[in-house]
């Protein structure tokens, strides 16, 4: 496999694993020809660009962000519990059949009215003769209508008027269609439940007492503020990605520009070759050679180009803009002082997200299991009722009303309580021993990476110090071939070894830069300066 194939299968490689959902993205992205890194419209592309266009752009983290909006259901639900409550309820019910209970009273009634009439008709015989006289009782009830006043008069004046002045209500007459309105009126149909009945509940419950729900609460809330740490998690992910796929087409302009210099490079010998065999130094072998070699150059070219193509699109998938809307613009030699590495360990036992996810969980999980616990006390709360019906029944009112306080204690359960108690307790322990791994794990991956930087840094002046070499060994081998004391093989192997010192410093650069975000990323530090 050629070192270009060698270094593009790597970056490829290292963005795919920093990025599952990359393969997939792929897919998506339109069909684009090789992006020109000389078109004057293509604007300059730089690193922080890119980390601030995936972290705004990008759309696994704005997924993320949707179902991080999504988790925050939890915390309303748990904060429903010490919320009043509203609910109206509207009924419409066809009865059958229609209850009614009938209260006939006109038998009573009329013989009232017989007996009235006896009274009224004696009493008028003797007031037309002056013998109707009113005796003690009568005499104090009609003082008493003489001088009572408010309701209780207003409530007995028509009988008072008869006591006042008895023979003004002798002499009337009732007609016959009064008699048959006051024996209608004495047969009153009560309905008790009629045909058709509509019905309108307004119930209104206001916690007071629920000692579960405040630790249930609080749980919920450190439970969104762990997801709130987990995506950080997925950002930190996302742009070392992003950072990944900025500095792999960064090293595939560096490619395709050694490329060409080998080709430049390649077609000088082809040109001395020419010279010579036309000056009879050489025969027709060597100049066959120099361009087999030639041709080879520009083959690796056109390989670079394609990776380079294929980095610039895998870039602007992950960061949505178009490709070939942009060109990368190499960082500069960036700064290898990382410091000590207990500094480093601190720095990320107390800045990774990961780490504070995890003690956020594992706080939300012992406030659910005192919340587990509260369980089994009282709860107490308001209530109140209003109710509208055409079902008035014996009240004969279309409203009821209906408020007091309410006592809730479920004594036994079946042991579901305990059970989700056992259920918290079992995920906080979980989250303890994870929490602990967690940190040894950090305190590795931070040596590592640091010692790592520092290796790669030899290794980006080992790279430099090889190109300069091979550059100078080249040279050499130039104008020993010109003078006769080199082979055109010794000439094409020197290409050859510069080609190969060429993408060596690429990849010792493209090496660096990550192993340095990697860093970065483990220690808790923000990607973007």
């Amino acid at each position: 496999m050629y070192p270009c194939a060698r270094l593009f299968a790597f970056a490829l490689c290292s963005v795919t694993a920093l990025s599952p959902a990359i393969s997939v993205a792929q897919q998506s992205v339109r069909p684009a020809t090789n992006p020109s890194t000389t078109d004057p419209a293509a604007r300059p592309l730089t690193l922080d660009d890119a980390l601030r266009l995936g972290e705004t752009q990008n759309r696994d983290l704005a997924a993320a962000r949707a179902r991080l909006k999504g988790s925050h259901a939890d915390v309303e639900r748990a904060m429903a519990a010490l919320l009043p409550s509203l609910n109206v309820q509207g009924r419409l019910i066809i009865n059958e059949p229609e209850v009614k209970v009938p209260f006939d009273q006109r038998a009573q009634t009329f013989s009232g009215l017989v007996q009235g009439g006896a009274v009224a008709d004696a009493s008028l015989a003797l007031a037309k003769e002056g013998k109707l006289q009113q005796g003690g009782l009568t005499q104090a009830l009609a003082s008493y209508c003489r001088t009572a006043t408010g309701a209780n008069r207003d409530a007995v004046d028509s009988l008072c008027q008869q006591l006042i002045n008895p023979a003004s209500q002798l002499g009337k007459t009732p007609t016959t269609e009064e008699l048959d309105s006051l024996l209608t009126s004495a047969n009153p149909q009560i309905v008790i439940q009629p045909r058709l009945q509509l019905d309108a509940n307004i119930v209104a419950n206001v916690p007071l007492l629920v000692p579960a729900a405040y630790p249930a609460l609080q749980g919920a809330k450190l439970a969104y503020r762990a997801q709130e740490r987990q995506l950080e998690v997925t950002m930190a992910q996302v742009l070392q990605s992003v950072a990944t796929a900025f500095f792999a087409a960064a090293g595939a302009e560096e490619l395709v520009a050694a490329r060409t210099n080998t080709i430049e490079v390649a077609q000088k010998t082809v040109d001395n070759a020419r010279v010579r065999l036309q000056a009879g130094v050489v025969n027709k072998v060597e100049v066959t050679r120099a361009e087999l070699a030639l041709i080879q150059a520009k083959q690796r070219l056109l390989e670079s180009q394609d990776n380079r193509a294929s980095a610039y699109r895998m870039l602007a998938t992950m960061i949505k803009q178009p490709a070939g809307s942009f060109k990368v613009v190499p960082p500069p030699e960036p700064s290898t002082e990382t410091g000590a590495e207990d500094q480093l360990v601190d720095q990320a036992l107390k800045s990774r997200p990961e780490l504070l996810s995890l003690d956020l969980s594992s706080r939300a999980a012992s406030s659910q299991v005192t919340s587990s616990w509260l369980r089994y006390s009282p709860n107490v709360s308001l209530f109140g009722n209003i109710r509208l019906t055409n079902a008035t029944g014996f009240a004969g009112r279309v409203d009821s009303y209906s408020f007091g306080a309410q006592l809730d204690w479920q004594v036994f359960d079946g042991f579901a309580r305990d059970a989700q108690r056992h259920q918290f307790e079992a995920q906080r322990r979980d989250l303890e021993l994870r929490m602990e791994q967690l940190r040894d794990s950090i305190s590795d991956e931070v040596i590592n990476a640091r010692r790592n930087v520092t290796t790669k840094r030899q290794g980006l002046v080992t790279a430099q110090r090889a190109l300069q070499m091979a550059q100078e060994t080249l040279n050499l081998v130039r104008l020993q071939y010109e003078a006769g004391t080199a082979t055109q093989l010794d000439l094409l192997t020197s290409q050859d070894q510069m080609d190969l010192a060429s993408v060596g410093l690429a990849q010792a650069r493209f090496d660096l830069s990550l192993s340095l975000i990697q860093l970065r990323r483990l220690i808790g530090a923000p990607l973007i300066s």
